[in-house]
């Protein structure tokens, strides 16, 4: 990714124990991010949560669902995102479960390898 491309960030809101093909949905997004050269991705575990459903999902013993929320950020260029939201929502659909996809435009400051990388 160079900096001075229109870069964004792709957010992509989950459930932990959602999967597809019995793989962690969560995990099959990074893996894919970084099989299309995407400039990075993190994923981000909730304590607590409610989406669409309303349902609360949280850590807590007296909770009706264990199911904690995820959060992936992958940020790249603006173009390769637009592409890559596809596979996103198809993944998506493959899952059967519930999610939400959002985007910005972001500033990138810095980008750079660090030296126990090389």
């Amino acid at each position: 990714m160079n900096i001075s491309e229109k870069t964004g960030i792709l957010k992509i809101y989950v459930g932990d124990n959602d999967k597809v093909k019995g793989e962690h949905l969560s995990e099959k997004i990074v893996f894919e991010a970084r099989n299309a050269g995407m400039a990075g991705a993190t994923v981000f575990k909730g304590v607590m949560s409610f989406g669409a459903s309303h349902s609360i999902r949280t850590m807590k013993i007296f909770a009706l669902s264990s199911d904690l929320p995820v959060l992936i950020e992958i940020i790249d260029e603006i173009e390769k995102l637009d592409q890559f939201a596809k596979r996103v929502n198809e993944l998506l659909d493959q899952s059967k479960k519930g999610g939400l996809i959002t985007f910005q435009e972001l500033g990138v400051v810095r980008y750079k390898t660090g030296e126990k990388y090389k």
